[in-house]
């Protein structure tokens, strides 16, 4: 009888302890899982953080390569010796002396730079920009009595626009925000000083026939006391 309930009571203590040795081992297995989870979590978040500095250094390498390739152009250049002649040299000013014909030469030097902005560097918002510059030097250089064309020693307006063409090529964020912000307000901008210069050069026009008109009558007149 006593026997009997060793055997019984030995026979519990076995299962209790097998069972409690199954627990450990599920425990032991749920932790493996976990950890292989958390592991392969890991893993991704690495693999993810590779994967974008990745990304962000092929965009970097991309954009160092767009830069240098530009500076490297024909196009980039010739806007920079444009800059050095007309702005750095004066030579703007002084064409700006010779009635009409300076005028429309100053103008043309403006056009590489807006071949660069919009095929080169292909964006309209800083293409509008210069733009903007080019008639306002316009603008102040068609001041009558050579006011203008004393203003246009100063007025460097291809000096700006190479600078704007740089910080905006080399990411510059405050030129960027602003050329794109005012895109908008700038081609306004460039309609209504477009309206005012061709008022005032048709009024210089007609101002230039009237001044040729007397000067013309005074020596026809001096000729004819001769």
């Amino acid at each position: 009888m006593i026997e009997g309930n060793n055997n019984k009571i030995k026979s519990e203590s076995d299962l209790d302890n097998k069972q409690v040795y199954n627990g450990l081992q599920n425990d032991n297995v749920d932790s493996e899982h976990d950890t292989t989870i958390s592991d392969n979590s890991n893993n991704g978040q690495v693999e993810n953080y590779h994967d974008s500095y990745k990304n962000k250094d092929i965009n970097n390498l991309r954009k160092d390569k767009r830069i240098k390739d530009l500076k490297k152009s024909k196009a980039f250049w010739l806007i920079s010796m444009i800059t050095k002649w007309a702005d750095k040299y004066f030579l703007d000013a002084l064409l700006g002396f010779i009635p009409s014909v300076g005028d429309l030469v100053s103008s043309v030097f403006g056009l590489p730079f807006i071949y660069v902005s919009l095929v080169k560097v292909k964006s309209i918002s800083l293409t509008l920009a210069i733009i903007y510059n080019y008639l306002v030097d316009i603008l102040l250089g068609s001041i009558p009595f050579f006011i203008g064309d004393a203003i246009d020693f100063f007025s460097k307006a291809h000096v700006k626009n190479l600078n704007l063409i740089t910080r905006y090529v080399e990411g510059d964020k405050k030129t960027i925000r602003q050329v794109r912000s005012k895109a908008l307000l700038t081609g306004i901008l460039i309609l209504v000083l477009c309206i005012i210069i061709y008022f005032v050069f048709r009024l210089l026009i007609g101002v230039t026939e009237w001044t040729w008109s007397i000067i013309l009558t005074i020596l026809h007149g001096l000729m004819n006391i001769l």
